[in-house]
């Protein structure tokens, strides 16, 4: 709960509402003039009074009310000057009561000057203000005060058929605050006294901190710019740290000062080499040295003074990619990590997911590194098919470089059911939970939600379904994050035992029921589960009894020039993303479809996906799509997940295995949908859609064999065939979960 007050302050501090240097020296000043002269006019104009007829001053207050009238003009102030806009409020109203009582004071001493000066004051205020405001302030916050004071004057002027401040106060007094408790009226002042001084205290110790900016040299030479926050109020003693490493600019990393700033950490954010501020040259690749850099990085924090030994790493998407890599190296003092929709192998999942992400990798890297796109994009091209001592220094599966067995660190993985990295999400936690060092196994913590791309903050809008509140995430993610970085970084006690895996079973959005759109906790991932075999029929069916006894071939023609366009899906944000209705891409001639009779009751499927497919071409090289959707009663079908292979890749990533292109020869393949948790409700029915292209997502195909390139000039036109039956089965695999009360935590 404090975390939350500090970070609302650092706010309202970052977004100018809680300027310390107007507080203290326009505010300040302002309210103690203007205050001072109300205080001033009141007392000449009630406690120096005079009885007349007696010839004596009249005490109009004790001590105790002294005391009292004192504590409310200081309480007044302190919470006046927090805010402009209040300021000027109670400035306005000062200055108008007090020329009232100087036109009192004027008439009792017969001093006709202060009579007249008291009137102008009285009527020229409000016009002053607003002179000043609009043509020398230009502040609309304080007009809005002037006119919210003016508008409050008049509101009881005309509801006491009187606009003078004498009678007016008299009336508002007796009326209102005669009849406030005494009790009442100091817990009131005791809060005017409690909250400014709390905000100004707070958002003296919590201000943005410094900005330190480091030339950090690698191994190499290469310098790396960086700049260091100390935490507010820390006055440099040693702390934790908190490691940001992007290719995105370090300037424009606000929200993860705002987040760790105010929770007591150091926090150091470093462009990634050959971007923005640091040094690279023109002939670097994007996250091959991060492996390196990131540890000379670490290593030159722990020699900071400000540096207590322990070290965490965060960051999304890219900023998480290259936390993989350098935590492989078991660099010392890292010893936590927030890794949030990334992958510990880069080219498995971000690259080349059975075929090669086109327009990912593409629009991406002439968005991040826009001068040397050439040389990047013709060096991952060079080394295809993939190369294990190129990707070393991007995978933690390859047992030379950075490695599972090397990672020592507690980890919060979080990732997203319609994401591009969501099974690097799930492999990253598994390889570290694991295979990692022994101080990595058993103490890492897994989140997937129903999310695009890091969109888990505050939107229920994912592609074209909007889903029930509870699936927004943050407050989730950053429960457990707490957990994992009070561990490994403050020391505290963390429940291991229980549940560490959260997921969210997602389902028909138009119906509210509790066996979907629901968060689901296990003790870990992956989960028991059998393989359920749903097979196509030689009507288009989808079934998932025995095996159709009637065989029939499927043959499509694929033009790599009039691809199946892309409608969504596990993308990046920049092209359509998410789960949308595919119906506008279905009716096509070189698009197969399967599908279900409706269902009658509910089918669930957590787990990984796969499409055993049986095919043919006539090509050499070409590649064949998958979609899994789910069709509404209204008839949208609504994708879920998908997969594409390139055919020279069916075996593996490593080497190249042409087809003979003889049509009599059959292939049986295997395409990795990924994962997902799933439940089709009745009424629906389970479609899969066959192609051989989905692009931009997927790059076209040109069926010729040649070198994978991102412009193809040549192409054949491919005759591809799917098969089904008895004699060639061709299924999609759909994951049951088995065992769920041992696997799962109650709540």
């Amino acid at each position: 709960m404090i975390n939350w007050i500090i970070m609302i302050f650092y706010q309202l501090y970052t977004l100018g509402y809680l300027n310390l240097e107007q507080i203290f020296i326009t505010n300040l000043l302002l309210l103690i003039v203007l205050r001072g002269l109300y205080v001033v006019t009141y007392y000449f104009n009630y406690y120096k009074d005079y009885n007349k007829e007696l010839g004596e001053r009249i005490k109009l207050f004790t001590k105790n009310e002294k005391i009292y009238f004192t504590i409310k003009q200081i309480s007044i102030i302190l919470f006046g000057m927090i805010f402009y806009p209040i300021t000027i409020y109670i400035c306005f109203y000062s200055l108008l009561v007090s020329s009232n009582y100087m036109k009192q004071i004027g008439e009792n001493l017969r001093l006709k000057p202060v009579v007249i000066l008291a009137r102008l004051i009285n009527i020229l205020t409000p016009f002053i203000g607003i002179i000043w405001f609009l043509l020398i302030e230009v502040d609309y916050y304080s007009i809005a005060a002037v006119g919210i004071s003016l508008l409050v004057y008049l509101h009881y002027g005309f509801k006491t058929s009187s606009l003078s401040l004498s009678k007016l106060i008299e009336k508002y007094n007796k009326r209102y605050i005669n009849k406030f408790p005494k009790a009442a009226q100091i817990v009131v002042m005791f809060l005017l006294i409690a909250t400014p001084t709390t905000i100004l205290s707070v958002s003296a110790a919590f201000v943005p901190p410094d900005k330190q900016t480091y030339k950090i040299e690698m191994r190499d030479g290469v310098r790396l710019a960086t700049d260091v926050y100390l935490a507010p109020g820390s006055f440099g003693a040693p702390r934790p740290v908190i490691l940001i490493r992007t290719p995105y600019g370090k300037n424009g990393m606000d929200i993860y000062r705002t987040f760790y700033s105010t929770q007591d950490y150091h926090l150091v954010i470093q462009d990634l080499r050959g971007t923005h501020d640091s040094e690279g040259g023109n002939k670097f690749l994007l996250f091959t040295k991060s492996y390196q850099d990131g540890v000379d990085t670490i290593n030159w924090i722990l020699d900071q003074c400000w540096c207590n030994g322990k070290i965490a790493s965060a960051g999304a998407s890219a900023l998480c990619l290259n936390q993989y890599y350098y935590a492989g190296m078991a660099p010392e003092g890292l010893v936590a990590q927030q890794l949030w929709f990334g992958t510990p192998e880069m080219f498995d999942h971000a690259i080349y997911q059975g075929s090669y992400h086109k327009s990912s990798v593409e629009t991406w890297i002439k968005s991040t590194a826009p001068e040397n796109f050439q040389y990047q994009i013709n060096t991952l091209f060079k080394y295809f098919p993939k190369n294990e001592t190129m990707y070393n220094s991007t995978s933690l599966s390859i047992p030379i470089g950075p490695y599972y067995s090397n990672v020592s660190v507690a980890g919060i993985h979080v990732g997203g059911w319609y994401d591009h990295f969501l099974q690097g999400t799930i492999d990253g936690y598994i390889g570290y939970d694991d295979y990692g060092a022994p101080e990595a196994r058993g103490k890492q913590k897994l989140i997937m939600g129903p999310w695009t791309h890091v969109n888990l903050f505050d939107s229920t809008r994912q592609g074209e379904l909007d889903y029930p509140k509870n699936s927004i995430g943050f407050d989730l993610a950053f429960s457990w994050e707490q957990s994992v970085f009070d561990y490994a970084l403050l020391g505290k006690s963390t429940n291991w035992d229980g549940a560490r895996v959260a997921y969210y079973l997602m389902g028909d959005v138009n119906i509210s029921s509790n066996e979907w759109n629901y968060w689901r906790y296990a003790y870990d991932w992956p989960l028991d589960y059998v393989n359920d075999k749903w097979y196509f029929t030689s009507t288009g069916g989808l079934i998932n009894s025995s095996i159709p006894s009637g065989n029939k071939n499927f043959t499509y023609l694929y033009d790599p020039r009039d691809p199946v366009p892309n409608l969504g899906g596990q993308n990046q944000p920049f092209d359509l993303h998410g789960p949308m209705d595919q119906r506008p891409i279905e009716n096509r001639p070189d698009v197969l479809i399967f599908e279900s009779p409706v269902l009658n009751e509910t089918v669930e499927i957590v787990g990984r996906i796969m499409g055993n497919l049986y095919v043919t071409s006539n090509c050499t090289d070409t590649d064949f799509t998958i979609k899994l959707t789910d069709v509404y009663p209204n008839g949208r079908s609504m994708l879920i997940t998908d997969g594409s292979l390139t055919m020279r890749s069916r075996y593996n990533y490593t080497s190249e295995v042409f087809m003979t292109g003889n049509q009599y020869d059959v292939y049986n393949i295997t395409i990795d949908c990924w994962t997902t948790a799933y439940v089709f409700a009745p009424g629906h029915r389970i479609r899969v859609a066959i192609s051989s292209s989905n692009y931009p997502r997927f790059a076209a195909n040109p069926n010729t064999g040649a070198p994978l390139a991102y412009n193809y000039l040549n192409y054949n036109i491919a005759n591809n065939t799917l098969l089904t039956g008895l004699k060639y089965p061709s299924c999609i695999i759909l994951p049951r979960l088995v065992n769920l009360s041992s696997t799962h935590v109650t709540y």
